[in-house]
């Protein structure tokens, strides 16, 4: 089924109305983008391959101006991005790359259906982009039921069965958000967790209140996993996969609790190689 979920952003917005292919020759490069709120990650894809390559990350907030895909030297043909770091922000890389790259970058959204993967919200438009492109990153990897966790500023887990069908997902507060929303108000408490920051272990019972607030968060993290692990193995084959991605997948593979983990860093960046390769755009 054709991948044609996306939105334009920027003075010429790109629509899925027809046209050339934005992979449609071997010796066409197309710029993928994964914009996210603390992080923007990219890579390359090439006409003659199904992979991205040439993968880097930089933080959002260093600004844009200095990303090395934006250096002109490339010979693009297109550019797809997942963007969930805001209007505003997506409205100046666009620019940035509109400026240096003379493409139009063109915004993934989810919608019912693309790349064999359907989707199990009745709006589609409400689910991220990025939960969109990271489920057809995993659909990707091959046929397999995929428990899919990205541990950042939330946590979010959505279950996906081997013939493409999304059974929903889960949201819940990221280690930031669960701390600083603990520590409100108590600011001897918010100093020790600046203190205790980002020390990883396993799940033993925390020995002050700053590590049993780290534990605690860790442990709802994984308590919302085996839930879903379980109710995916009960929808689907038996033997689901679980990837990780995200800055809080580390600390949760860190416990010990989640020895069948694979680490997916690149899942969001698979998804949108995927789109690219079959995603038909002109601009207006």
């Amino acid at each position: 089924m054709g991948c044609t979920a996306t939105q334009g952003i920027g003075r010429r917005a790109a629509h899925p109305v027809g046209g050339d292919s934005l992979v449609n020759a071997a010796s066409s490069r197309v710029l993928l983008i994964d914009l996210g709120n603390t992080r923007v990650k990219w890579a390359w894809l090439s006409g003659d391959g199904t992979e991205p390559e040439g993968a880097g990350a930089a933080r959002t907030g260093d600004g844009f101006s200095d990303l090395p895909f934006l250096d002109g030297d490339k010979q693009v043909t297109g550019a797809l991005a997942c963007n969930v770091a805001g209007i505003e922000l997506g409205r100046k890389l666009a620019g940035l790359v509109r400026e240096r790259l003379d493409v139009e970058l063109v915004f993934v959204q989810a919608q019912a259906s693309a790349c064999g993967v359907t989707a199990a919200y009745a709006n589609p438009l409400n689910l991220g982009a990025d939960r969109w492109a990271a489920l057809i990153g995993a659909h990707a990897l091959g046929p397999a039921d995929y428990c899919i966790v990205d541990a950042g500023s939330t946590v979010t887990m959505d279950l996906l069965l081997a013939d493409g069908r999304h059974l929903g997902g889960y949201i819940a507060p990221g280690r930031e958000m669960s701390l600083a929303a603990m520590a409100k108000g108590t600011a001897e408490l918010a100093s020790r967790l600046r203190d205790h920051a980002g020390r990883p272990g396993d799940l033993a019972p925390g020995t002050d209140s700053a590590e049993a607030m780290e534990k605690g968060t860790l442990a709802a993290q994984l308590g919302m996993i085996r839930s879903g692990m379980e109710r995916l193995a009960s929808e689907g084959g038996g033997s689901p996969v679980l990837l990780l991605t995200g800055g809080g997948a580390d600390a949760l593979i860190a416990t010990g609790e989640l020895p069948e983990a694979r680490l997916a860093p690149d899942l969001v960046l698979r998804g949108l190689a995927a789109l690219a390769l079959e995603l038909r755009v002109r601009p207006e």
